[in-house]
């Protein structure tokens, strides 16, 4: 009886573990107001086609919105038509708020009329207090000058 028991017993423990539901994420809205400096232009090179090339570009600023203030680091790539201004963009970024963790991932966009930026962002990789939280979400912006940019972002962060 006992042999024939234990395998029931244990079976029916797995089946109750397979059917709980997972614990579902808390989503709530996410803003924020950056402000970056160029701090290295990175790789730079214009084609012949008049395209300015620009890798590994870094910026570094600060970062205040619904998670608090954070000191902002962004890694670019840049590819710009020099004739009308158009271009796009991809880069990795880093939140680094001090004694809570850290928060990092991508970005993609587009650079209008040569200062104008808009693009997408996403959040996967965190530490500290923020380990297990994602946020995703659009952002746009401009350069005020050629080193200088503000940006706005908003979306939504999944709690775990």
């Amino acid at each position: 009886m006992k042999k024939i028991l234990l395998p029931i017993v244990a079976l029916l423990i797995l089946s109750v573990m397979l059917i709980t539901p997972a614990k579902a994420k808390t989503k709530e809205p996410y803003s924020s107001y950056i402000e970056r400096t160029l701090i290295d232009h990175g790789k730079q090179w214009v084609s012949e086609d008049g395209i300015l090339h620009i890798r590994d570009s870094y910026w570094a600023g600060t970062e205040t919105g619904s998670l608090g203030t954070s000191k902002f680091e962004d890694w670019l790539s840049m590819n710009i038509d020099l004739a009308t201004g158009e271009g796009t963009f991809n880069g990795k970024w880093r939140l680094t708020f001090e004694g809570r963790g850290t928060f990092s991932g991508t970005a993609t966009g587009k650079i209008s009329q040569g200062y104008l930026i808009t693009g997408m962002f996403i959040g996967t990789h965190a530490t500290g207090e923020f380990e297990g939280f994602q946020k995703k979400g659009s952002l746009n912006g401009m350069l005020t000058d050629p080193t200088h940019s503000i940006l706005y972002a908003e979306g939504t962060v999944c709690y775990p």
